[in-house]
């Protein structure tokens, strides 16, 4: 396990531990000795990556100064990037299909089963 880490640290860029934490109270309807209310702290934990690097962005101010400074043109999707999340819709919406419709299942080989991108493996393999 630690071969692989050394491993994933080489090829995927800095670390992340997240963790989450989860508090509830499970209510004890008769309360006794041995039952009683118990007060729940659990914490999640998992280790990633920085897929998208971020390095290079300040974290000490905002980008823009004020709201009415900020240019949607500068942020908007273009014509290529609208095509290509057309294009991913469809694909899940096929998916929908052909696995809630009995009369469309035929068609299941020609739906796509993963959405190309550039952090799928088997983008590079293309």
């Amino acid at each position: 396990m630690k071969n692989k880490i050394k491993g994933l640290l080489k090829t995927e860029g800095k670390p992340r531990m997240v963790f989450d934490n989860f508090d509830f109270e499970i209510l004890a309807n008769i309360i006794l000795p041995n039952h009683r209310n118990s007060d729940m702290h659990w914490i999640a934990q998992f280790m990633t990556f920085d897929r998208f690097p971020s390095h290079h962005l300040d974290d000490n101010k905002p980008l823009v100064s004020h709201v009415n400074s900020f240019d949607n043109k500068e942020y908007l999707l273009t014509e290529m990037e609208l095509q290509t999340d057309k294009s991913n819709f469809c694909t899940l919406v096929m998916r929908i299909l052909v696995e809630f419709f009995p009369c469309m299942r035929h068609l299941k080989s020609v739906v796509d089963e993963h959405i190309p991108h550039r952090y799928n493996y088997r983008y590079f393999l293309l």
